[in-house]
């Protein structure tokens, strides 16, 4: 089994690029001259053999992100290389400027990313997938000239437009708010009464807890009454979402098949009973009502049930993707930013008052959000977490012509690659000034902090960032999330510091962050997070 962990380690490190490593192979090509063809420079090849298993440095193998880091001539190079990974050739873009030019291209798309992760990790069928293959119609309500999809079957728009709805159009306000009422609601319903009690494993409260909250005001209160373990079961199928990806047999990877097989089945169930049940006069002036949750699933459904060879297991699929996508990195980044801030009792000290401050009901423990988003130490506090935390990539598909970047030649039908990562860890950028006596591995809020004019007022700020900073994207390629998970994250530290006390009884072992899920976003640490936990009298 240990060998098997250690081959599939090996394929990530593959399919993401980075084992085409300058150790190896040299980096000569990095600092050669780019050649021209045409008036536009052509990537530098970093030479593509992969080296053999049994070659491959250790750093590599059981710290992806700590080679990430130190792969100074591959993924923090300002100039543009290209990588071959079998018959596929990858485009490596980093630098600031690099990176901004790259995120205001129309053209590139998330669409075949997704189809795959589809295909691999929610198991959708080879008659599904032929839908993602023939739709060239692109994400926006115009379709491109050159498609002839039929409108029912333009599943990357359909997709795009219910998801910017509920994230950034008329479903977001009344999604804030019965996340809001869910959250609130459950967080004080727990069973942590005034005296001291041990919690084994902090993480789980936020998985169990923060995800039911979500899925409550996401699908209504059915989903996670009837099927409890439904959160559990995301987790899990998060863990192991590397394995799933690469194409770990069944035999080999039971629970995890085991938990998205039951994730699957309660979603199925819930669709099925919210057909049912659905009473259009129930619906609200927001379009939401109590069977479905929110009109968001009401129209991917009406939508999904025209798509030709979608069925009720197609639907369940797509569902269980987009409520993955949606949830794990938020619930991940929760966490951190509840632990950083009772780990440091001035910094405890700091986020209660701001808190506090906007407490519009002590009683109902009920915020004002805006106010609340707007706080800077909160703010800080957040994008500090997100600045260390981040393990992802982003990877984009190709296929409408030929590109130019800033003078790159880029051919059609290939890959591109970037990571925020060398930008969130450059201490070029983030040791600087007052930031000069904090590592740039080290939580210091105050990277984000400053007295406005009158000396007084502390502000939030990111103009040291210089576009370095970029959790969630850019430009025309930024997460439509991006919101939601703002208001997720400080919404849970308000409300877990205003209701709780909590020391930190896990050692600094435990808590360095896991590398089960590298690549996809904020990671969770690498062990159980015991605390003890009370509640406090407001």
């Amino acid at each position: 089994m240990v060998m098997i962990e250690i081959y599939v380690t090996y394929l990530i490190i593959a399919t993401i690029g980075i084992c085409l490593v300058n150790y190896w192979y040299g980096i000569h090509a990095l600092h050669e001259k780019p050649r021209v063809k045409r008036g536009m420079k052509i990537p530098p090849l970093v030479p593509s053999l992969i080296p053999p298993l049994g070659t491959l440095p250790l750093k590599m193998l059981w710290n992806p992100r700590g080679f990430v880091l130190s792969a100074k001539h591959l993924l923090w190079n300002s100039r543009p290389v290209r990588a071959r990974i079998l018959t596929q050739t990858l485009y490596i873009f980093q630098g600031t400027e690099t990176i901004g030019s790259i995120l205001k291209e129309r053209s590139l798309s998330l669409f075949a990313v997704h189809a795959i992760l589809l295909r691999r990790v929610f198991g959708l069928p080879p008659s599904a997938l032929r839908i993602y293959a023939h739709d060239n119609s692109g994400g926006f309500p115009r379709p491109y000239p050159e498609s002839n999809v039929e409108p029912q079957n333009r599943i990357e728009y359909l997709i795009r437009r219910t998801n910017q709805r509920l994230l950034l159009g008329a479903g977001f306000a009344p999604f804030v708010k019965r996340f809001q009422s869910t959250l609130t609601e459950r967080l004080q319903a727990l069973s942590i009464r005034s005296h001291w009690v041990k919690l084994d494993d902090f993480v789980q409260l936020f998985n169990n807890d923060f995800t039911a909250s979500m899925m409550d005001a996401l699908c209504g209160k059915y989903l996670i009454r009837q099927h409890p373990n439904f959160a559990i079961n995301l987790f899990t199928l998060d863990d192991n979402v590397w394995k799933m990806l690469v194409g770990v047999p069944r035999f080999l990877a039971p629970r995890a098949y085991a938990a998205r097989d039951a994730a699957l089945g309660a979603l199925k169930d819930w669709n099925t009973w919210a057909r049912e049940h659905f009473d259009p006069a129930a619906v609200n002036s927001d379009g939401d009502d109590p069977v479905w949750g929110s009109k968001y699933w009401r129209d991917r459904v009406d939508a999904f049930q025209q798509i030709e060879g979608f069925d009720a297991d197609v639907i369940a699929m797509h569902d269980l993707a987009v409520i993955w996508g949606m949830t794990t990195n938020g619930i991940n980044t929760s966490f951190w930013t509840c632990l950083e801030a009772f780990k440091d009792q001035e910094l405890l000290k700091l986020v209660r008052a701001e808190a506090r401050a906007c407490l519009i009901s002590e009683s109902d423990v009920k915020f004002d959000i805006d106010r609340l988003l707007h706080q800077p130490v909160l703010q800080a506090i957040y994008a500090e977490t997100l600045r260390l935390r981040i393990n992802g990539f982003f990877v984009w598909y190709q296929s409408r012509g030929d590109l130019n970047v800033d003078g790159w030649h880029i051919p059609n039908k290939n890959w591109i690659l970037t990571t925020p990562m060398s930008g969130h860890m450059d201490p070029e950028i983030w040791c600087r000034g007052a930031g000069v006596d904090h590592p740039v591995e080290e939580f210091w809020v105050g990277r984000w902090l400053k007295y406005a004019d009158d000396g007084q007022t502390l502000i939030f700020t990111t103009e040291m960032a210089k576009g370095a900073w970029m959790p969630y994207g850019g430009a025309l390629h930024i997460c439509p999330g991006r919101y939601f998970a703002k208001t997720m994250i400080i919404l849970g530290m308000a409300l877990m510091t205003t209701l709780y006390d909590c020391e930190v009884l896990a050692d600094e072992k435990n808590l360095r962050m896991s590398m089960r899920t590298f690549g996809f976003g904020t990671v969770g640490p690498v062990g159980k997070v015991s605390v003890r936990i009370r509640r406090r009298v407001l």
